[in-house]
């Protein structure tokens, strides 16, 4: 090999291993969960791949702009369409449901598909 080669390797391998080790070292923020926003929608089986449509479109706003937002999954079954929201408390889940983002953006595009008004839970995380 020549010394070029033999050079790029060498810097390529310290690289590495630098990136490697900065990765590793680097501690990466979990948001902790303490409590849920459930909402239960009831939508038709034709008009499920809208809602989720919304869903999507909405899920990184809502991680990225909501205080306290942790995590949002859309769960579906036969008989409707689950979204749970995670917030860091249970006053993020309350106060997330005066939002403009969540009264006048998801509200308002899923109302066309809603066979009867949602059904709201909030829970809090039992912690031992």
């Amino acid at each position: 090999m020549n010394i070029k080669r033999k050079l790029s390797i060498g810097i390529l391998s310290i690289f590495s291993a630098i990136t490697f080790l900065t990765l590793t070292s680097m501690k990466m923020e979990k948001k902790e969960t303490n409590a849920y926003l459930e909402i239960t929608l009831n939508v038709k089986a034709e008009n499920r791949e809208k809602a989720a449509g919304v869903y999507l479109k909405y899920k990184q706003p809502f991680l990225k702009q909501t205080k306290g937002a942790t995590l949002k999954e859309l769960l579906i079954r036969k008989d409707d369409v689950q979204v749970i929201h995670g917030f860091l408390s249970e006053a993020d889940a309350n106060a997330y449901l005066s939002t403009e983002l969540f009264q006048n953006d998801v509200v308002r595009e899923l109302k066309p598909y809603l066979e009867s008004n949602p059904e709201i839970r909030i829970y809090a995380v039992f912690k031992d």
